[in-house]
C-alpha cells in the first residue's frame, strides 16, 4: 500500500479536522522553533508552498511530506497524528522505556485481539510503513 493510500485513509477517518497534516506541520515546525522560511530551506521547498500546506490551501504529495518530515526529523506518520485528542505524553528516560517494553507488547497484543480485522490490517500497514521509513533513514540496521 502506498503512503498516499494511508493519507487518504486518515483523511476519511479524520473528517472533523480538514487540515490535520497542515496543522501538524505547523505544530512540529513551531515546536522546533523553525520559521516557514527555515523549513523551506531545510526541505528544499518554497516558503509559499509551506504556507499553503499549513493553511490547507494546497494538497501535499508523498515526496513533499517525506521532505518535510525529514527536515523536521520526524517519521512521516507524525504528520497524520491527531494530537487534539491526546494529552502530551511525558518523555521517558531510556531505562524507563526498557522497563516498560514488555508491558507495552502485552497491552498491544490484548488491544489488537479486540479490534475488527479491517482495523488490525490498517494498523499493520501503518507499522510496515513506519518500519520501512526507519530502515530508509538507518540503512545499516
Amino acid at each position: 500500500m502506498k503512503l498516499s493510500s494511508v493519507a487518504l485513509c486518515y483523511k476519511i477517518l479524520n473528517m472533523k479536522n480538514e487540515n490535520l497534516v497542515g496543522d501538524n506541520i505547523r505544530g512540529l515546525r513551531e515546536k522546533e522553533g523553525i520559521t516557514q522560511e527555515g523549513l523551506a530551506l531545510k526541505s528544499g521547498l518554497s516558503q509559499g508552498y509551506i504556507n499553503q500546506l499549513e493553511n490547507g490551501k494546497r494538497r501535499y504529495t508523498q515526496k513533499t511530506l517525506e521532505l518535510i518530515a525529514d527536515a523536521l526529523s520526524v517519521p512521516v506518520i507524525e504528520l497524520f497524528k491527531d494530537t487534539s485528542q491526546r494529552a502530551d505524553v511525558p518523555k521517558l528516560g531510556a531505562i524507563q522505556i526498557l522497563e516498560k517494553k514488555k508491558s507495552h507488547k502485552k497491552e498491544f497484543a490484548l488491544l489488537v485481539r479486540e479490534l475488527p480485522h479491517h482495523i488490525v490490517e490498517h494498523y499493520l500497514t501503518l507499522l510496515r510503513l513506519e518500519k520501512e521509513l526507519l530502515n530508509r533513514k538507518n540503512p545499516t540496521q
